[in-house]
């Protein structure tokens, strides 16, 4: 390590498509985590829902490129990072995210959607600091008991093994008209959860199972906005609005899509996030 380098992140640099740059950053508790950033200016953090990986943003990413930085990382197992050797929480997943702010860009306005909505309320809560706006997407704030039971049949399915998961997944993730418009969309997203690591998969239905920052939301000062699809069958608008209701001063906007609104609609979406940008 060089005289007076305090960090403990190493990155390096590799591509993997002409918009974006894809590198590494290894965190303190030792996973190498893959993100991809591009542009320049006010940074921007974008996570992704379960099974996935950060490609998911890459139509958001190409309407905002030119305006902000933006930084799309793989959570922990996903896509091309480190998988770790025990299960986690969406805490954990939260701590990676504030590891990755304070390495390249500092504070920045943190958008998830889906799971990567849930990792945004934990950062909000835990790190407010890394925080200067939050943008939560297609996601619950609240579980109860049957939402529980719900998740962990879900980190079941998966254990059995990624084919056992895709049906239900798409379904609640696209409507058939959409399917039928864009498969090629739906079938990238079939790629993605058919390479997905089942053990992983199941712990990550095991965090969003213990969402719990619903008391913490309440307490939040920073500029926020809660993000709906009129069509979203896995969260539907009323609990959107609820969730709005909780967080102080919180805009809510809908977009006319279903569970994976930046996928479907990046413009609709990159025009709220502009919208946030400029508070």
């Amino acid at each position: 390590m060089m005289p007076g380098m305090c960090l403990w992140f190493v990155i390096q640099r590799m591509h993997f498509d002409k918009r974006a740059d894809v590198m590494r950053v290894r965190l303190k508790n030792g996973l190498s985590i893959q993100y991809g950033t591009r542009g320049m200016g006010q940074p921007v953090l974008l996570m992704h829902p379960v099974g996935l990986r950060g490609k998911f943003w890459r139509d958001v990413v190409a309407e905002l490129e030119n305006e902000c930085r933006l930084v799309f990382p793989d959570f922990r197992g996903h896509g091309g990072s480190d998988a770790p050797p025990t299960p986690f929480t969406l805490s954990d997943l939260a701590d990676d995210m504030a590891d990755i702010l304070k390495a390249l860009v500092g504070p920045a306005l943190v958008v998830g959607c889906s799971m990567g909505g849930m990792v945004a309320q934990a950062m909000a809560v835990r790190t407010p600091n890394l925080v200067s706006g939050v943008v939560i997407a297609n996601t619950a704030h609240l579980r109860n008991d049957q939402g529980r039971a719900i998740m962990e049949q879900r980190a079941q399915t998966a254990e059995k093994g990624m084919p056992a998961t895709l049906d239900t997944t798409l379904s609640r993730w696209f409507n058939a008209a959409y399917q039928l418009r864009h498969p090629e969309k739906v079938a990238l997203m079939r790629d993605w959860l058919l390479e997905a690591d089942p053990t992983v998969h199941a712990w990550s239905w095991r965090a969003i199972r213990d969402l719990a920052f619903a008391d913490g939301l309440r307490q939040l000062k920073m500029p926020a906005m809660v993000i709906a699809g009129l069509d979203d069958q896995s969260t539907p608008v009323a609990a959107m609005k609820a969730m709005a209701s909780d967080i102080p001063n919180a805009l809510y906007r809908e977009i006319d899509s279903g569970h994976l609104a930046p996928l479907e609609q990046p413009k609709q979406f990159a025009n709220c996030l502009r919208e946030m940008l400029a508070q």
